[in-house]
């Protein structure tokens, strides 16, 4: 090539396709890493466990493989592990029932009541759903124990003992209880979505409230309350801490019967049940898509309160009365465990007992000062703050490469990818990943336990970016390359800058999901020093002591307080846009 040939320069009819040839590479560069680690720590596991149920004795040889589906012919056949899948069944069943019969009405009444009032409800609701797993069940455990207050109050009553820890009614009250604000909040959104118009018009034209109701309003909200059901129906059917901690020994389900098996090495049976829990999840998910049209994954975001329309103004009724009194019961299954811990932290006794006796703050003095409690809580926000930063990072990248691409079946393809490890089972993601770090020798290490975590909170971090990235002005991102900024630098000083909030809310939803995160960290933690959701756990399966409890209570005023200052954030950032426009 001559001197003149280098410096010749580009047709202007070339300029387009080397912009697009960049682009594309830059896609791809951005792309790749992910998908790599998509590779190795989702469908590398999910493949192990596939494997291993095929396999005779559950340990799949690549260098002489053997496949046989006896272990699948198994859980149909034998009749102990039948009575453990019809039981999971049935308690996803019940939970679904019973939460669906205490969310509708709760949403309904939530939804005609003004602004304020629906938003100080809906925080009611919010708020415990933020409180550790793990807290709200030591609370409910502490509840509903023979010493507990529910208990002390029926024999004060007269009706005698209630035995309902450790048995198929106690999982229950956990279950309904975690999946209630899955349910308000995906009929709520419904709800304040339904065209109030149709049904003035109806009673306009003489139908009666109850057949407005049932032919017009409850029409309108089939696909959110289906929807709901069958992804209360998922999480039911593939719970494992609620099980493992309020069932007992005769009250197995699927999930704790993969973990027991897996401790004692049993993988081929333990992978089949995997594999069979993935199945049923993906056919609820398929229906779940089929008649919502789409999945949210995070589900539990930001809800903003409609408020009454001037055309259905707020009325009492009897119908609005039960309603009311259902809300009042739902809010308080909610709420009374979070603050059912602040008493229990605060008694003189070296044991926890209700009511507490005498008054001492020495066992908050213990969670700070002693290394029991010290390493869990520098553990868990080492592992939070790393799995933070690197789903942000990856929902970063994914949001930039999909608000590139104008192809809705490769939107589909990257975006179900990227929401996939939150459909599969836990209790299979959990197994699976422990599998393949074994052989990483990642167990028992901090980068291992992120990775892992990452997984499941990369995809709510991509999703809040995405939207908000969706929505931005790319006029401005155009505007600064014309001006002769890198495309690089441009994407960090403009784009980037201008969704912070969404970046900070995705860092700060990675960190709460890793921070309360149990199964995963159960089964990959081999060390000494455990999270601080597994150390409680350790306690609540051998014996609750004082810490607990204020270690709960501090946990619980943390989320409070982060509540409180995003309001007061959301609050100045709202009056400065408000005044920027009057300027405007």
């Amino acid at each position: 090539m001559t001197a003149t040939d280098a410096t010749t320069p580009i047709p202007v009819s070339s300029a387009p396709v080397l912009h697009r040839s960049r682009a594309l590479l830059a896609r791809w560069a951005l792309l790749l890493p992910i998908l790599a680690f998509y590779v190795i720590f989702f469908v590398w596991p999910i493949l192990t466990v596939v494997l291993r149920s095929l396999s005779p004795d559950g340990k799949f040889d690549a260098a002489a493989p053997q496949f046989t589906i006896d272990n699948f012919l198994q859980l149909f056949g034998d009749d102990f592990l039948l009575l453990i899948e019809g039981r999971t069944l049935l308690l996803a069943i019940n939970s679904t029932l019973i939460t669906t019969a205490l969310a509708f009405p709760t949403a309904y009444f939530i939804s005609r009541l003004k602004r304020r009032t629906a938003s100080l409800l809906l925080l009611l609701i919010l708020v415990p759903f933020w409180v550790s797993i793990v807290v709200r069940l030591f609370a409910v455990t502490s509840i509903l124990s023979p010493n507990g207050p529910l208990n002390q109050a029926s024999i004060a009553l007269g009706f005698g003992p209630l035995e309902l820890l450790y048995t198929q009614g106690g999982v229950l009250v956990g279950t309904v209880m975690y999946l209630l604000p899955y349910m308000i909040l995906v009929l709520y959104a419904g709800m304040v979505a339904v065209d109030d118009n149709l049904i003035l018009a109806a009673r306009t034209m003489g139908a009666s409230p109850a057949y407005s109701f049932f032919r017009v309003y409850l029409p309108q909200l089939r696909g959110s309350l289906f929807s709901g059901a069958l992804l209360i129906f998922i999480l039911g059917l593939s719970f494992f801490v609620v099980p493992a901690l309020l069932g007992g020994p005769r009250d197995q389900t699927i999930a704790v019967y993969i973990q027991q098996q897996i401790d004692i090495f049993q993988w081929g049976i333990a992978s089949a049940m995997g594999i069979l829990l993935l199945i049923a999840t993906v056919v609820c998910y398929v229906g779940v898509v089929r008649i919502a049209g789409s999945f949210s994954p995070g589900g539990v975001g930001s809800v903003q309160a409609k408020g009454v329309s001037a055309e259905l103004p707020f009325r009492w009724s009897p119908a609005m009365v039960v309603s009311a009194v259902l809300t009042v019961v739902t809010i308080a299954v909610l709420v009374i465990p979070v603050l059912f811990v602040f008493p229990l932290s605060t008694g003189e006794t070296g044991t926890v007992v209700f009511p507490p006796r005498g008054f001492t703050l020495d066992w908050f003095v213990q969670v700070f000062t002693t290394p029991t409690w010290i390493g869990p809580i520098m553990q868990s926000t080492v592992v939070g703050l790393g799995t933070a930063a690197l789903s942000v990072a990856i929902g970063l990248a994914l949001a930039r490469v999909t608000s590139g691409i104008r192809s809705t079946a490769w939107k589909a393809v990257i975006g179900g990818l990227a929401f996939a490890p939150i459909i599969a089972p836990g209790i299979l993601l959990a197994i699976g990943i422990f599998d393949v770090e074994l052989q990483l020798k990642l167990t028992g290490t901090v980068i291992g336990l992120i990775l892992a975590h990452t997984v499941i909170a990369a995809p709510l971090s991509y999703a809040l970016i995405s939207a908000s990235m969706a929505g931005a002005d790319r006029g401005v991102e155009a505007a600064a390359w014309t001006l002769g900024a890198s495309r690089t630098r441009t994407f960090w000083t403009v784009v980037v800058r201008g969704i912070l909030p969404s970046v900070l809310g995705a860092f700060a939803i990675a960190f709460v999901t890793s921070w309360d995160e149990v199964v995963l960290a159960l089964f990959l933690q081999t060390g000494p020093t455990k999270t601080l959701p597994v150390t409680i756990y350790k306690y609540l399966e051998s014996g609750i002591v004082p810490t607990v409890p204020a270690v709960a209570s501090l946990l619980v005023t943390l989320v409070v307080v982060i509540v409180v200052v995003r309001g007061v954030v959301n609050s100045i950032i709202a009056r400065r846009r408000a005044a920027l426009r009057e300027e405007a």
